[in-house]
């Protein structure tokens, strides 16, 4: 009996010791990497790979049945699923690196931005949005490690409306519509939440759950938006317009990106090889029988061939892929020839460029203030699953209403709900590139304490933008033309966009805590807060919301599309493109969630096209 009390006391003490020694470790590694983003210069080019590039010895990697590039939303979810067949051999290259205990951590997503786990994009100088940032330049993100840009996002799950899809099928693209889909998203999902019944799905690879806990305002959004007959709901499920709490794609307070969620267990299987660090420079194709051989790659200064049996699968994303495209000679012909690149396919690729456009502008001082804390406490919450240090930017509700005269079931803006939070804000400056002005007349007169923000987000711009080549050079990154805002129906549903959040902020709900909207100093050549006045603010302010989508667009017309309806590249055979670059058109949510779905429809088609029934 003695001894039994003797380890039980020594369970508790050494458990009590691992405990204060995880708590002291994250809180030193929090210290360590948010005072590195702040002094960390994003990279212009790709010249860690210079030596590689420049070789002139090629050696070979082998042959394996695919090979797939960029380990990111959809590559993970295609090298784990390809791989579940025992007798294909899987290589999946990643140009980054691996993720870690910081990258894990949901709020620190501002700061994983400025870290090599970020490539370090910059649009090229904007005329008609980005007025605002510097060198007016809107700042791009992607991630650049195993799981790309869902190891560094806000991590929101969020699918978009049914009618998106439909339109997808719509557009020429059968297999699409939404009861095509819907198994696909609830084939991934291990929902946590109270959805709507035969929405979502349980065992799945991706957890998706609340944070925890809710603000203690959030009450006052959800009778806001009541007061307006905001419905609450499940956007997620039968329903879209309305409002409800934010559903995240982290278990147990930690983020899920599909590196962790899918890519883990997969990598234990002999048949797949991971390699990290690793710039595909050129997809090998025959130039007369139009068939994809596999790639050319560089590592650790050297450069590499490898071949593809079967097919070369590119999940680069919707700005990788299209330079790579670009590089290996497919893409628009007199784009190609002007650098002097042989045409392989004239194909549309890098047109078509869409976003959500992102007005952060929306900032109330409330006499709501929230209870102290120290990292001390935020980190032994983290460890339990919940605290400020699990909810992304404290995005604790999210909304949808339609703009225009025309009602309509598919949502134009999202509005996204941040209460006060108490969190260090400094890194914003960096992270929406705004130039000084912005800075210090606005950014830091927010008070993180008592301020909330509601941003709000276009969900279906008419405008277009592009990526082409800077150069022949895979080390140059390529240049991103947002174009926001080139078509004045896009200002319009912003505004409306605007006009409801201030509506929503005149509730009772919001009275009781007195939201009052900051100062925004610029635009003082317009009456303040008339029409012309929000626009001027919304060409200045708007970033976007990190979603680029629809450069290798699939359809059936070579001169509108890149991709079949099987993501096949036209003309060319043994190629395809699988991430959000292939979608048509906008959707009403945010990207990540759609290119899983698109992985894991694609995944089968391929096991289909190939007759395989040899699973693990």
């Amino acid at each position: 009996m003695k001894m039994h009390l003797l380890c039980v006391v020594l369970y508790l003490v050494v458990g009590a010791a691992d405990s204060t020694l995880t708590s002291q470790y994250y809180k030193n590694l929090i210290h360590q990497r948010t005072a590195e983003a702040q002094e960390y210069e994003l990279p212009k080019t790709s010249e860690e790979f210079r030596a590689g590039v420049d070789s002139d010895q090629i050696n070979d990697f082998g042959s394996f049945d695919f090979v797939i590039v960029g380990a990111g939303a959809a590559g993970a979810v295609m090298a784990t699923r390809l791989s579940e067949v025992a007798d294909w051999k899987v290589l999946l290259l990643e140009a980054g690196g691996e993720e870690d205990d910081f990258n894990n951590i949901p709020a620190m997503f501002t700061f994983l931005q400025f870290s090599e786990m970020n490539w370090g994009y910059y649009t090229i100088p904007q005329t008609r949005c980005c007025q605002g940032m510097k060198d007016k330049k809107c700042i791009i993100p992607r991630g650049k490690l195993i799981g790309g840009s869902s190891a560094i996002n806000v991590l929101m799950y969020v699918r978009g409306n049914p009618k998106d899809y439909d339109k997808w099928a719509e557009l020429g693209n059968p297999g699409w519509s939404y009861e095509d889909v819907l198994p696909y998203f609830i084939k991934s999902e291990n929902s946590q939440i109270d959805g709507d019944e035969g929405y979502h799905g349980k065992g799945g690879f991706w957890n998706v759950e609340y944070a925890l806990p809710p603000s203690e305002i959030f009450p006052n959004f959800v009778d806001g938006n009541d007061e307006l007959n905001a419905s609450i709901v499940d956007y997620n499920g039968r329903n879209q317009i309305g409002a409800a709490k934010t559903q995240l794609n982290t278990k147990r307070g930690r983020r899920q990106s599909t590196g962790s969620a899918f890519l883990d267990n997969a990598r234990k299987r002999k048949n797949l090889t991971v390699v990290t660090k690793a710039l595909v420079t050129k997809i090998n194709i025959d130039p007369e029988s139009k068939v994809a051989r596999g790639v050319e790659f560089v590592r650790q200064d050297q450069k590499y061939t490898v071949a593809a049996t079967k097919e070369v699968i590119v999940s680069g994303g919707a700005i990788n892929s299209p330079q790579l495209l670009m590089l290996s000679g497919i893409g628009p012909k007199d784009h190609l020839e002007e650098l002097g690149i042989e045409v392989v396919a004239d194909l549309p690729v890098g047109k078509n460029l869409l976003e959500h456009p992102l007005f952060p502008g929306l900032i109330f001082r409330t006499n709501y203030t929230i209870p102290t804390s120290n990292m001390e406490e935020a980190v032994e919450q983290y460890l339990d699953g919940m605290g400020p240090l699990s909810n992304p930017l404290n995005i604790d509700g999210i909304g949808f209403i339609h703009t225009g005269k025309t009602p309509s079931e598919v949502p134009t803006v999202e509005y996204l709900y941040i209460p006060p939070d108490g969190s260090n804000k400094s890194i914003l400056s960096k992270t929406y590139n705004y130039n000084d002005d912005l800075t210090y007349n606005f950014l830091d007169k927010s008070n993180s304490s008592s301020d909330m923000t509601i941003y709000l987000t276009l969900l279906h711009e008419k405008s277009t933008g592009q990526i082409t080549l800077q150069s022949t050079d895979p080390i140059d990154f390529p240049n991103i033309d947002l174009n926001m805002f080139a078509e004045s129906e896009d200002v319009d549903n912003l505004i409306e966009g605007i006009e409801f959040v201030l509506n929503l902020t005149k509730t009772e709900a919001f009275r009781k805590i007195d939201a009052q909207l900051l100062n925004i100093p610029i635009c003082a050549d317009s009456e303040k807060y008339s029409k012309p006045f929000w626009e001027c603010v919304i060409r200045q302010m708007t970033m976007t919301i990190y979603h680029p989508c629809g450069t290798t667009a699939m359809g059936p017309d070579e001169t509108t599309s890149v991709v079949d309806s099987n993501l096949k590249v036209h003309g060319i055979d043994k190629l395809r493109v699988v991430d959000a670059g292939v979608f048509p058109s906008t959707i009403s949510g945010h990207t990540n969630a759609p290119t899983v779905m698109v992985a894991e429809k694609i995944s089968d088609v391929i096991k289909s096209d190939y007759g395989v029934n040899n699973i693990y």
